[in-house]
């Protein structure tokens, strides 16, 4: 299994964007990153794969309850095993806000997950070393990802 996924291709990179600072901004972020590569028009969104890669970092005291909302999320559709057994999700075309809402955990309990959409120029990845990034398949989707995410301060990485 990689540690990394990337795309294949001497034309991709990466940007490095700071970590949502308050609540509100996280829902901000989370609804961004649920329509990457859809320029915000949800009407361009045609699936996405959320794949959490680490939810077991920190104090298990607290992150029960991060594993506990999200698992009875998953429930309404039809999810019924535990996150260490099934770490990925799929979300339709007509599910990108259902999408942000599986997001907001991520952030709030420093969970490592990717954001896989269907369109294929782009992916995001959330760290629990409290940044999250960017991939662009090439130059023309960086350089209007960057644009989209001027709140968050982006940084070109390579």
């Amino acid at each position: 299994m990689p540690r990394k996924i990337s795309f294949d291709s001497d034309d991709a990179s990466d940007i490095r964007l700071h970590y949502p600072e308050t609540p509100l901004r996280v829902t901000y972020a989370a609804r961004l990153l649920s329509l990457l590569g859809c320029q915000g028009d949800e009407s361009s969104f045609y699936g996405a794969l959320l794949w959490l890669r680490l939810c077991t970092i920190g104090s298990p005291q607290l992150e029960k309850s991060g594993w506990k909302m999200v698992e009875r999320m998953r429930m309404g559709y039809g999810e019924l095993r535990p996150l260490g057994e099934g770490n990925a999700h799929w979300f339709r075309s007509d599910e990108a806000t259902d999408l942000a809402a599986f997001i907001v955990p991520c952030f709030v309990y420093g969970w490592d997950a990717y954001v896989l959409p269907s369109g294929g120029d782009c992916f995001a990845f959330i760290s629990h070393d409290e940044y999250w990034s960017v991939t662009a398949r090439n130059r023309e989707s960086r350089d209007r990802l960057l644009t989209e995410l001027t709140e968050f301060k982006p940084q070109p990485c390579g």
